[in-house]
């Protein structure tokens, strides 16, 4: 019986192959005229090579560039998309001009487009192209990656992306967001809960929402509000807890401007205000004001 003996030989391209072949029990023995009468070599034709489905590359490279920024990136990773797809059937144009992203010397070159949004889409690309179970990108990662999938139609990110960024974003970026890529169905929910939450908006989110939307905001919050206090009639308080002291001078009321004896006011206490909000009225509004058209305008 013979065994395996390895050996090394390099093909037409010069890359080393290595060969695992059954060494005779007797030399000379020319086991492929064996069962052969006329002494002729059994020659076979190779079989096909089968492509993994998964793990076989195209390690085709396309230039882009942008400004003045140039990207290298895998073929594959932009046939992912509709937009890029379509251009790569484009056939060659006759000549000896190279073509298009064929190299830095000669990329694609995108306008209408940052580069750093652009850096986010491959980002967002290359980190999840081994894992069926992916992986959640950065929060700051996923509007510029879902404009970009959105622009090139990149279906299967885009479509990945967008419970992503209901799930990350803020409301007044999901309002943003909403307005940029046309989702009304966000609009009406994200409004609604700046009305409801406690504190006001701050002067950057103002400053991102625009004049509607911070003068619905406010109006409603005015408007479907009641304030009403802790603190039980008949029912006698400290001075901490009621946020007021006794006065022996006269003064002025600040609320009426009467000159009397007055209670003076060290702080908020600790009974506070209840805040009382009429919520499914508000919603109401909200709902109408947004099918008016009114929040797309910012």
């Amino acid at each position: 019986m013979g065994s395996n003996v390895p050996t090394t030989s390099t093909d037409r391209s010069g890359q080393w192959v290595i060969h695992f072949i059954e060494k005779p029990e007797e030399s000379g023995t020319k086991s492929d005229t064996i069962g052969n009468p006329n002494g002729i070599p059994n020659t076979q034709l190779p079989e096909p090579l089968e492509r993994h489905p998964e793990f076989f590359f195209d390690n085709t490279l396309v230039a882009i560039q942008i400004g003045k920024t140039l990207f290298n990136v895998h073929k594959y990773q932009l046939a992912k998309s509709e937009v890029f797809s379509d251009m790569f059937k484009i056939p060659k144009p006759e000549g000896d001009e190279p073509l298009e992203g064929s190299s830095p010397e000669h990329p694609i070159k995108l306008e209408g487009v940052s580069a750093s949004d652009f850096a986010a889409l491959l980002r967002v690309l290359y980190a999840n192209q081994f894992s069926d179970d992916q992986l959640a990108p950065e929060a700051s990662l996923v509007i510029p990656a879902f404009r970009l999938a959105n622009m090139f139609n990149f279906s299967k990110l885009r479509t990945y992306l967008l419970p992503l960024a209901e799930k990350n974003l803020d409301d007044v970026d999901k309002i943003l967001f909403a307005r940029e890529f046309e989702i009304k169905e966000w609009l009406a929910p994200a409004h609604a809960r700046l009305c409801k939450r406690e504190s006001v908006l701050s002067a950057k989110e103002a400053s991102k929402l625009g004049v509607q939307s911070v003068l619905m905001i406010s109006r409603m919050r005015e408007q479907h509000r009641s304030w009403t206090s802790n603190a039980v009639s008949g029912s006698y308080y400290c001075f901490g807890c009621s946020g007021f002291n006794n006065s022996t001078s006269w003064t002025n009321c600040r609320q009426c401007g009467a000159t009397t004896t007055c209670l003076y006011c060290s702080g908020p206490g600790k009974l506070g205000p209840n805040t009382d909000m009429n919520e499914s009225a508000l919603e109401a509004e909200v709902k109408k004001w947004v099918e008016d058209g009114y929040a797309v305008q910012g």
